[in-house]
């Protein structure tokens, strides 16, 4: 899916490492390439969206209105730059050679509470602008949390501040970005940290939230359903459950022990798949836990396969993935272990080549 847009008047801008200007002329948005879920209007929240041109000449622009997040700038396949919390700036990039270029820009950071917005990529003399790369025929889809968003995956400590755990994540370093990228699969990375399939971490944390409710949603504070109309994954990932069994449960809570919260949990999970599978007919989903994890998490996700498969669905399976290093913040999994896991996934899809359904 791309789209052209045509912007009147001018970002506020300010100095910034690659060059920054102020425009009052007609801007002239290239059409763009969009990966993960946004707005129509291109505001964001979920993690590692991305979005794709191509242009014409030796400079480009970039259109924020984000300062919430960080990005990677990736010219002619190569990365050039890393975007940190831009704000409402008009970033040019220049002396990038003369002739036909793609430019691509990925969201790194994770951001909970937070919207963005990228505006566009723009060239202001080129009103009949390169048409944008096509959509990749092969669709891959990860949902989860922390270890899926790839949470503080590039930090050399184990202990991490708020602000330390932002920088240091890169879901574009993730096990799901990376799977994808080896199947030039475009992707969609629908994970959320310390939420649960019904309990968040410690039964606590991200209190009006669970991913059923988010899952849904292109923002996570507007009820509007996603509009995906061209988004049909041939494979699903789902990895959820691991905050869930977190920690013990309390008597004040709902369930008022681990029985009544495994119960909620497999009933729950189960009508999720089931709902993914009614939207995705043709998609095989894979269901995973890591080894060591909650006993509830791993005999839950037994259960909800068990239930499924008990129900005549045949394009789903069961996997596990090995110990992995938690040497990343708060004890979560670094860059190596991402890579460690997006090897398992990459060997189980060679290995099952028909998944992609000939694409």
């Amino acid at each position: 899916m791309w789209k052209s847009i045509l912007l009147a008047g001018a970002l506020a801008t300010s100095p910034f490492a690659a060059h920054a200007t102020t425009t009052a002329q007609m801007a002239y948005l290239l059409p763009m390439t969009i990966g993960g879920r946004v707005t129509a209007d291109n505001v964001h929240q979920w993690p590692a969206v991305y979005f794709e041109s191509r242009f014409t000449g030796p400079s480009v622009k970039l259109l924020f209105d984000n300062e919430n997040s960080n990005f990677n700038v990736i010219v002619d396949g190569k990365p050039l730059m890393i975007l940190q919390k831009p704000g409402s700036k008009v970033v040019e990039l220049g002396k990038l050679g003369d002739g036909e270029h793609t430019i691509r820009l990925e969201k790194r950071s994770e951001t909970q509470y937070l919207t963005g917005r990228f505006v566009g990529f723009d060239t202001i003399d080129q009103p009949s602008p390169l048409l944008p790369p096509p959509d990749r025929a092969r669709q891959i889809e990860f949902i989860g949390d922390s270890l899926t968003v790839g949470y503080g995956n590039t930090s050399a400590f184990t202990q991490c501040t708020p602000e330390e755990i932002f920088e240091t994540t890169d879901s574009q370093q993730g096990f799901g970005v990376l799977t994808a990228r080896h199947f030039d699969a475009d992707y969609q990375i629908n994970a959320f940290s310390g939420l649960g399939m019904v309990r968040n971490y410690d039964g606590r944390e991200h209190p009006k939230y669970h991913m059923p409710m988010l899952y849904e949603r292109a923002l996570f504070d507007d009820p509007t359903p996603a509009h995906q109309p061209d988004w049909h994954p041939q494979v699903i990932v789902v990895g959820i459950g691991s905050n869930d069994f977190s920690t013990p449960v309390r008597p004040d809570e709902p369930w008022g022990n681990e029985a009544n919260l495994r119960a909620d949990y497999v009933k729950t999970y189960t009508a999720f798949v089931k709902t993914l599978r009614a939207r995705n007919p043709n998609a095989f989903i894979l269901l995973t836990t890591l080894e060591g994890e909650p006993e509830g998490y791993i005999s839950g996700t037994d259960a909800v396969f068990n239930a499924m498969t008990s129900g005549g669905d045949t394009k789903i399976d069961r996997i596990t993935l090995p110990v992995l290093d938690y040497t990343g913040c708060n004890s979560h999994p670094n860059t190596r272990s991402d890579a460690r896991a997006a090897d398992i996934y990459i060997k189980y899809l060679e290995a099952h080549p028909q998944l992609w359904q000939g694409k």
